[in-house]
């Protein structure tokens, strides 16, 4: 061929310098994927297992056996060992020593007792001259940063009393007592022992006096009392039966431990009791009553307060007094025809022994 004529081609366009190449492609089939075999997958599979595995294990020893997340640790050890289903939490990853040595360093040690006679009570004819009956209750809504809770104020204490809620073989839900007493207000009180979790609510498990009479325990032995004398004062201390009839108390249970004794702070670790739903009463100087209750375990609404949260929401209402009652699911608070917070078990309120109302 010509030079002329090769030219012609080219200028022409009648040959396309990449077709031979485009053709290849065109015409080359695409290599079959390699297809991984089951056991590839497998194997795959067992792998990620195996690191999650690895790094879990790392994780808990980490944790659970170093100091690198004491104050963590802590308050996993108290919240799970300060119940009593779910202890396992604990015990499946220390040993008693481990456990035991963290619940001692945590232990809130209550040395001393309220003072007598301090409380400035409203004079009767005060208390007929305030505000109507019913604004003598002020209830506020709670929030800190694990928590809801409620606070209810009461001015009149000579309207809070303890009552015996016990039937042959139960006890009474919250609502029922405050219906029953023709109550404004309620809440629960002292512990109970549960037998294969049956939830009857009805065996004392702690000293208990109600009305002078002592329902359980015994006599002659010091009891750490939460009580109510008849004029109306809030009592924290350690007393034989005979001695809280001397000084005047009407009513009181062991429980605890107390938060405030006489303006003084009693909770000085953050994870004291660990975070848990929680019931507990107090008393500001001029007689105000301070109910405090706190819903918990309840992921995305409440989880729960330690003791020092519960001591600095009463150090903010005031409270002179102030002491921990039974929390957890049997924290239940009335008022006004319904109960008000949202109790950490499906089933609602539980069967209680005794109960504290604000009677009209």
């Amino acid at each position: 061929m010509s030079v002329r004529t090769t030219n012609q081609i080219l200028l022409n366009n009648d040959y396309d310098l990449h077709e031979d190449i485009e053709k290849n492609r065109v015409n080359k089939e695409p290599e079959p994927k390699k297809k991984k075999s089951w056991k590839h997958r497998v194997k795959i599979i067992l792998i990620i297992i195996f690191s999650l595995m690895l790094l879990g294990s790392i994780g808990l020893f980490l944790f659970f056996k170093t100091g690198l997340f004491q104050e963590y640790k802590e308050l996993w050890v108290q919240t799970a060992m300060t119940t009593m289903k779910h202890q396992y939490l604990a015990t499946w990853f220390m040993s008693d020593k481990e456990i035991n040595d963290i619940m001692k360093s945590l232990e809130v040690v209550n040395n001393e007792d309220s003072e007598l006679n301090v409380i400035e009570l409203p004079k009767e004819e005060e208390i007929k001259d305030s505000k109507p009956k019913e604004n003598q209750i002020n209830v506020d809504k709670i929030t800190g940063s694990n928590y809801v809770g409620f606070v209810m104020t009461i001015s009149d204490p000579s309207k809070v009393k303890f009552v015996d809620s016990r039937k042959s073989n139960m006890g009474t839900k919250l609502s029922e007592i405050c219906k029953k007493h023709k109550a404004i207000a309620g809440i629960n009180a002292g512990g109970f022992t549960d037998p294969n979790g049956g939830g009857m609510g009805h065996q004392l498990c702690e000293p208990t006096i109600i009305d002078k009479k002592l329902l359980f325990g015994n006599k002659n032995q010091k009891m750490s009392l939460i009580a109510l004398t008849e004029r109306g004062e809030l009592v924290l201390g350690k007393y034989t039966y005979q001695e809280a009839m001397n000084i005047g108390i009407q009513s009181g249970l062991q429980f605890g431990p107390y938060i405030i004794v006489n303006g003084h702070n009693q909770i000085q670790k953050s994870n004291a009791g660990g975070l848990h739903p929680r019931m507990a009463i107090g008393q500001k100087k001029d007689g105000t009553m301070i109910f405090v209750c706190i819903d918990g375990r309840q992921p995305g609404y409440s989880i729960g307060a330690t003791q020092l949260e519960l001591q600095n929401i009463f150090e903010k209402y005031g409270a002179y007094n102030a002491a921990n009652l039974d929390g957890g699911s049997s924290a239940t608070m009335y008022y006004d025809g319904k109960v008000i917070n949202k109790t950490s078990t499906p089933i609602g309120e539980r069967y209680l022994p005794n109960a504290i109302i604000v009677t009209k």
